[in-house]
Parts: structure tokens; C-alpha cells; sequence
């Protein structure tokens, strides 16, 4: 997939301007919910679950005892791979949403990784993500079909 971006996604989508970029997935429920927490045990990525800032496994967790406890507690869930830290913070049951600093992806390669988790998100729920501008997921920056297909825009 390197090989089909340019480094115009570098200044296209990963620009610095003070926000964040957001991954979304719309329109899921708990099932889809628990089919990515099962990928993410699964793959390379590097997870750590926090209940009010504790470390705690995320192998002991449903995804539904964790939005019942999410009424009454803080999560985060950071996934870690070459240097690239992307954030999730179980916000809805129905929008699955991911963070991610621009100041990270400075090469192709970092690029590269981020597109990949997008086209395996695809892949997991048969739909399409989006990488947008912080809290903005009407204005995709990126559109990554079920196909593997990466729109920049």
C-alpha cells in the first residue's frame, strides 16, 4: 500500500495545525464493538486499557461491562505500533472513534501504518472509515472503503 501514497498525504491530512485527527467507524453496535476488541487482542498492536488513569487487562473485559462501567468511570484505550499512539475513549456505542496527533506521522512509513489500521477496520465491519480534522467526521479528510480502496480528499 506505500507504494500507492504520496507525501501529499503528509501534507494533505497529517498537516500540524493544534488538533488532533480522528478515525471514525459509524452506524455499529456491541457485536461490532466486540469483534474489533477481539482484533485488537489479537494483532500487533500494542494495548493498554485505563479505568480512571489504572492500567487495567483488557482480556478480563466485555465491550458491554465496559460501556456500563464507562457511566460511572473514565476509559481509555491506547493502541501503540512503531511509535505511532492511537487513543479510544468508548464516547458512543453507535460511532466507533479513534485519535491520533499528526505531529507523529512524519514519513510515509507512519502514514503507511495508520492507512493500514483504517483498511482493516474496513475490513472488520464491511464499512467505510473516516479520518477527519478533530470532532469533525461529516468533513472526511480520508475515506477508506471496504475494499481497501484509500480516497484522499
Amino acid at each position: 500500500m506505500r507504494n500507492n501514497l504520496t507525501t501529499d498525504i503528509l501534507e494533505k491530512v497529517f498537516f500540524v495545525d493544534g488538533s488532533l485527527r480522528d478515525i471514525y467507524i459509524q452506524k455499529i453496535n456491541l457485536n461490532d464493538w466486540q469483534k474489533l476488541l477481539d482484533w485488537i487482542l489479537l494483532s500487533y498492536w500494542e494495548v493498554e486499557l485505563y479505568i480512571d488513569g489504572k492500567e487495567v487487562s483488557l482480556e478480563k473485559y466485555k465491550v458491554s461491562d465496559l460501556f456500563e462501567e464507562k457511566k460511572h468511570h473514565s476509559f481509555l484505550l491506547s493502541l501503540s505500533y512503531e511509535g505511532i499512539l492511537l487513543n479510544c475513549h468508548f464516547s458512543s456505542e453507535y460511532e466507533v472513534e479513534f485519535n491520533v496527533d499528526p505531529k507523529q506521522i512524519k514519513s510515509l512509513s507512519e502514514a503507511s501504518i495508520v492507512m493500514e489500521f483504517m483498511k482493516k477496520l474496513s475490513g472488520i465491519f464491511h464499512k467505510e472509515v473516516f479520518l477527519t480534522i478533530e470532532n469533525s467526521p461529516e468533513y472526511p479528510l480520508v475515506k477508506v472503503k471496504p475494499d481497501g480502496t484509500i480516497n484522499i480528499f
